[in-house]
């Protein structure tokens, strides 16, 4: 899979005591969403931490990133997911280095 343009967000984030499987459940909707231009995204729970979450994301490319969870629907969507969250979310941005999808061989 070419990577050369594609954009990537991890972050990080601390779910309410007791509310990660909520969270999860909540972070899960957003991928329900139309999101032109994501094209992957994996949603972790921490084996060390029962209240951290991981969310990776990668996007074609950073403009439609920035449109897209500029959206009405993501933004709601967003509102009911931080509600769970204990602190802000922590995170970085990126450019996919290297992408292999080993089911493709």
């Amino acid at each position: 899979m070419t990577a050369d343009s594609r954009f990537s967000v991890y972050g990080k984030m601390t779910a309410k005591a007791g509310q990660r499987d909520e969270l999860v459940a909540r972070l899960a909707e957003l991928l329900r969403l139309d999101t032109p231009g994501l094209e992957w995204c994996g949603i972790h729970t921490a084996l060390d931490d029962p209240d951290t979450i991981w969310v990776t994301e990668i996007w074609t490319d950073q403009v439609t990133h920035d449109a897209e969870t500029r959206s009405e629907a993501v933004v709601a969507a967003t509102g009911r997911v931080l509600e769970l969250v204990a602190a802000p979310p922590e995170g970085s941005y990126g450019r996919v280095a290297h992408l292999h999808d080993v089911r493709a061989g």
